[in-house]
């Protein structure tokens, strides 16, 4: 009887381990793939929302605060455990063995998060972009959405109006104007590639050398209109034949006749153009920078807009919750979200800058 017994256990833990082990084996695997989607899913989207939130409090004079996760690590465990009954063995010669497989999985996550303060604070809110990122993204984004965020002026045409006080300069509006018309001539000679940009590094020296091509190509009337139109606004000169290399420098006065100058905005600065095209109800209207009338269609139509809702909006790209309303870049608002990726994408490319080191997410798997 006895021998039967444990012949019968023995059969039923087989069986069990059989079921379990293929299962255990796995989930090292499958954890990677759920796990790294999980957290990647989680971290565009708060940092997306920690954005949002900031631009918003710009608007009501609230302190934009900024926390860098510089840490994750997630520990997973798998215990297994199986465990036999009879309890009926000294009671009759026929009785049930009952075995009881477990599988216990333990997910321990462990985030740490920075304030961006200090040296690094100036450095990637402060501080001016660099022409070096303007020419890069000028490579693989639209003229007409980078000069008008990241740029006040280009060999002195000024971009920046002031959206709350507009008669500060009252050429201001005109010369805004004229910036804006700059950058849609630069966008179609970019569209065509007869204006390209370039970045050429000296690793040795540790030296950039940013530039704008000018090609003398197609020679059509409506090309060549443009071509006069950019080098006369600029003060550039254009060589009579071939191509024309003019350098990119970063400053606040026109060089020569051969350099294109920057005067770039801070990524707080862009922010906090950014939080003039946040919707504000009436009801907070009292706390909230008061911008100008007309400032939505000024260049015809809006690089960005928030908008608010008094409940969680269902067709939003990203959404926070602020002083008893929702605000919100609508999913649907194409020329809003790309805005919106532009400035974290820049605010990402002064982050490169910074001493602290990219998230690490570490998941240990032991079973």
């Amino acid at each position: 009887m006895m021998q039967s017994m444990n012949k019968r256990i023995l059969i039923y833990s087989i069986l069990s381990l059989l079921i379990i082990l293929p299962a255990c084996s796995s989930m090292g695997p499958n954890s990677v793939r759920a796990g790294r989607l999980e957290y990647n899913k989680a971290l565009g989207q708060s940092a997306s929302e920690q954005m949002l939130l900031n631009i918003v409090k710009m608007r009501f004079l609230d302190r934009p605060v900024f926390l860098s996760v510089t840490s994750m690590t997630s520990n997973l465990s798998f215990q297994t455990e199986i465990s036999t009954s009879t309890p009926d063995v000294f009671k009759s010669t026929q009785f049930a063995t009952t075995v009881n497989p477990s599988l216990t999985w333990k997910d321990n996550p462990t985030i740490t998060y920075e304030e961006l303060t200090g040296v690094e604070y100036v450095t990637q809110m402060l501080s001016p972009i660099p022409a070096e990122t303007v020419v890069l993204l000028l490579q693989s984004w639209p003229a007409d959405m980078v000069l008008p965020l990241a740029v006040n002026e280009i060999n002195n045409i000024n971009n920046n109006w002031n959206p709350i006080n507009p008669n500060l300069n009252v050429d201001a509006e005109k010369e805004h104007q004229r910036f804006t018309a700059l950058t849609q001539v630069i966008e179609q000679l970019d569209a065509q590639r007869t204006l390209e940009w370039s970045v050429t590094r000296n690793a040795a020296a540790n030296v950039t050398t940013e530039f704008a091509i000018l090609l003398n190509r197609p020679k059509d009337p409506k090309t060549q209109k443009l071509t006069e139109q950019l080098v006369a606004d600029l003060g550039l000169k254009k060589a009579k034949e071939g191509t024309t290399k003019f350098s990119v420098e970063y400053g606040l006065q026109p060089k020569d006749e051969t350099t294109i100058v920057f005067g770039t905005r801070s990524v707080q600065d862009i922010m906090s153009f950014a939080s003039m095209d946040v919707d504000v109800p009436d009801e907070l209207a009292d706390i909230a920078l008061t911008r100008t009338s007309g400032w939505s269609d000024r260049d015809g139509y809006r690089l960005l807009h928030i908008r608010n809702a008094r409940s969680k909006p269902r067709n939003a790209a990203v959404a926070i919750p602020y002083q008893g309303y929702w605000f919100y870049v609508r999913d649907d608002d194409l020329q809003s979200k790309a805005t919106f990726l532009l400035m974290q994408v820049l605010m990402g490319m002064q982050s490169g800058a910074s001493t602290t080191g990219a998230p690490v997410l570490t998941i240990p798997v032991s079973g």
